[in-house]
């Protein structure tokens, strides 16, 4: 799967998906549920041992733009806060809609984290999507994008976030939450927000970017800075086996 490209030892393979809406592939992606017209993606798949790396990269890949980042965890009792982060612009607090999971912890507690330029220091903010953290998103913004535009997309994630910790689950709530996770990813190219979301690392590490279609070549350009993106037939044909290695999105 992966090619033997390799930028500072990294191996990774880059397939670029023009419309994500295509009848072999989108209906197989389990971990979201819903169309999304005019969005294209990028699967970026790694060793899963060089996911933080492989990322890094990513985000390095659009120097000119602009990281966000929204986290959320769950409380005993309400904390002050801790000390002044400039990155930090949005910050709230409050109980939880019910207690079906973690009773012992009644509150949550939403971050919103902006950087206007990342640096590799500051690796650790996003060292949560390679993990697979719940209560966690990130994405790429334009340099003059406002931060209401990443809350705007990404507190779709806290009612996904409710659903998952505050009630009981059912068939009927997967199928909401994976809706939700749709409504972000779509809000978030409306707000011309570029969102990651992690491979299932089944049989790869990575992520995803979507982008607006509109947008794609240019993102192609960028990420081709460091690994060729492919494309086309061979693309499509290699996404396929990917997908029916058991490959795909993970769950939020």
């Amino acid at each position: 799967m992966l090619n033997n490209h390799s930028q500072n030892t990294l191996q990774k393979t880059i397939l670029g998906q023009p419309a994500w809406d295509v009848p072999e592939i989108t209906p197989r992606i389990s971990a979201l549920e819903g169309s999304l017209p005019e969005v294209s993606a990028f699967w970026i798949m790694c060793d899963p041992v060089d996911e933080l790396a492989c990322l890094q990269e990513t985000v390095a890949a659009f120097t000119d733009h602009q990281l966000f980042t929204w986290s959320t965890r769950i409380l005993a009792e309400e904390q002050p806060p801790p000390s002044e982060d400039f990155r930090v612009y949005l910050r709230r607090f409050g109980r939880r809609a019910g207690l079906a999971k973690f009773s012992m912890l009644p509150f949550v507690e939403s971050t919103y984290l902006r950087h206007p330029r990342f640096e590799a220091e500051d690796h650790g903010d996003i060292e949560p999507l390679p993990r697979r953290n719940s209560g966690y998103a990130l994405g790429i913004g334009a340099a003059d994008c406002p931060s209401e535009r990443w809350t705007g997309a990404a507190q779709l994630l806290e009612g996904h976030f409710s659903l998952a910790f505050d009630f009981e689950n059912t068939v009927e709530m997967e199928s909401v939450r994976r809706k939700l996770v749709a409504l972000y990813v779509s809000t978030a190219i409306e707000m011309d927000l570029m969102p990651l979301i992690a491979l299932n690392r089944h049989p790869a590490g990575g992520h995803v970017l979507f982008c607006r279609s509109s947008s794609y070549s240019t993102a192609a350009e960028a990420l081709a800075e460091h690994s060729p993106v492919r494309e086309g037939d061979s693309a499509t044909q290699e996404l396929t086996t990917f997908l029916d290695s058991g490959g795909g999105l993970a769950y939020l």
